[in-house]
């Protein structure tokens, strides 16, 4: 998920108005460097009544007290450009957007240095009523990791299009009838510019949807790929959303099966085993929340096994902010792979504590896995925005009234017979009908996956609701646990 913005905007106006909302910036393609001596960064508040929204960008370089960022797209809005300039202890932003129905508009903030690392800002919109906005230009200790670094300037990229499946919900992955579903899905593979023999760490996105691969809000990202890459580690970033037909789920999670997401990467996994210059026996996968569901699922032997046979498995496996609570076995039966939950403490979109307790029971099983609490992270960690409400993220934590321990699936991969009762008197559902539903559905193309929408109305009217904190700018920290996990996991 990666709306930042607080309520609902009613007008279509505003509606566009969004498009600049959370900036992080792409410039200066000829800095390769891994040190910025003058990298600063900009955080930005605006409100309007019960409205607000943040803007985050980052600055290389400061050169004769002036600078200019852009122009550059965000959300289909074309050439939103800054300018700054410094005079004695103050300073000026102009930032100018021009939307995709040519309308044209600019904000303009102003301060003072408080002292040679930080400016206070303030500003208000042009339009009526005017947006007050206040916020930083502060000097940071990291790299504006947007910006092109060493290894990753220098790395190889190629697109692999490749044969997977919709899977409707784990029943069809684990009796093997996913295959009557077909679909194209593509990744992309970086690789070192030179080396065989290389281990890969696979990325599947979040409900944000393909688009966080180059999302100038995520600028830990590119951090993150450069150290993987100067450590000899390539990465294969998957889009389990476009050939789907959509864009994005965290309005509606019922537009894509929670589970395509490590189908998509347990099929990627022999994709990669033939390619001539990876490894398969050391590949690593992440994401985070449904990226993160993924990358718990591809070690699940249910899964697993059942594609890649026992033998094969991914190595080491990242979720992080996983769903817990909608995504479990009751009977976990984790590979081989040395797992490490990263789990925000704040995290009120997918609680951190389902995943603690299901991280015990796959110990239980034999699984090496360890588990990582930050207090006071919120999903979407790792956005270079400050946390804020996502008034249109889609959440199912009512649904704890009913199964305090979560929703949990038996071995052939459907809601558990234990909760049989709850789903009768809660939901008015006939299990076992259900159950029978989706295996007949699974032997048609697409017909599994229109069940699986069905399913998530349901749920969705009894106990889903709108409205979760995400972001809080833990790209830097998430680096540091992300890197050294994989680097020893994997060598």
């Amino acid at each position: 998920p990666r709306h930042l913005i607080k309520g609902l905007v009613g007008s279509e106006f505003m509606k566009k108005l969004l498009g600049i909302v959370v900036l992080g910036l792409l410039f200066n393609n000829n800095l390769l460097s891994e040190e910025y001596s003058n990298s600063w960064k900009m955080d930005i508040n605006c409100k309007q009544g019960k409205w607000e929204w943040y803007e985050s960008a980052f600055v290389v370089n400061v050169e004769n007290n002036e600078f200019s960022l852009g122009p550059f797209n965000r959300w289909q809005n074309k050439n939103i450009k800054f300018k700054g300039k410094i005079e004695g202890n103050k300073i000026k932003i102009s930032e100018s957007v021009t939307f995709k129905n040519g309308y044209q508009d600019n904000i303009n903030y102003s301060g003072e240095f408080i002292n040679d690392k930080e400016a206070i800002l303030k500003g208000r919109t042009s339009w009526t009523p005017p947006w007050k906005c206040n916020g930083r230009f502060f000097k940071v200790n990291r790299p504006p990791h947007l910006t092109p670094l060493k290894y990753l300037s220098e790395a190889t990229e190629e697109i692999i299009k490749f044969t997977s499946y919709n899977p409707g919900i784990p029943l069809t992955i684990i009796n093997g009838t996913y295959v009557n579903s077909p679909v194209e899905v593509s990744g992309k593979l970086i690789l070192p510019k030179e080396g065989k023999n290389l281990p890969v760490v696979v990325t599947v996105h979040s409900s944000g949807g393909p688009s966080e691969f180059t999302d100038i809000t995520q600028s830990w990202r590119n951090d993150f790929k450069n150290q993987l890459l100067k450590n000899n580690i390539g990465i294969f970033e998957i889009d389990n959303f476009t050939s789907r037909g959509t864009k994005e789920t965290a309005s509606n999670q019922g537009k894509v099966s929670i589970n395509a997401g490590e189908l998509d990467a347990l099929v990627a996994y022999k994709i990669l085993d033939k390619h001539p210059r990876v490894n398969a026996k050391k590949l690593g996968i992440t994401g985070l929340s449904r990226g993160g569901n993924a990358a718990n699922m591809a070690v699940e032997k249910k899964f697993s096994d059942v594609i890649l046979g026992e033998e094969n498995y991914y190595q080491a496996s990242l979720p992080m902010a996983s769903d817990c609570f909608n995504v479990a076995f009751d009977k976990p039966t984790p590979t081989p792979a040395k797992i490490l939950f990263l789990l925000g403490g704040a995290d009120d979109y997918t609680l951190a504590k389902f995943c603690v307790a299901y991280a015990e029971k796959m110990k239980k099983a034999g699984g090496n896995v360890e588990v990582i609490i930050k207090e006071g992270w919120h999903h979407d960690f790792y956005n270079d925005a400050p946390a804020s409400n996502c008034s249109n993220c889609v959440h199912f934590n009512k649904c704890e009234i009913y199964a305090p321990q979560g929703w949990v699936m038996n071995d052939e991969g459907f809601i558990h017979e234990k909760q049989t009762d709850i789903f009768k008197e809660a939901f008015k559902m006939d299990l076992e009908k259900w159950r029978k539903k989706f295996e007949k559905a699974s032997t048609k193309p697409g017909a599994s996956n229109k069940l699986y929408r069905k399913l998530y109305i349901k749920m969705y009217k009894k106990c889903g609701e709108r409205g979760t904190t995400n972001g809080g700018d833990r790209g830097k920290e998430t680096v540091e646990i992300a890197v050294p996990f994989f680097v020893n996991a994997l060598k």
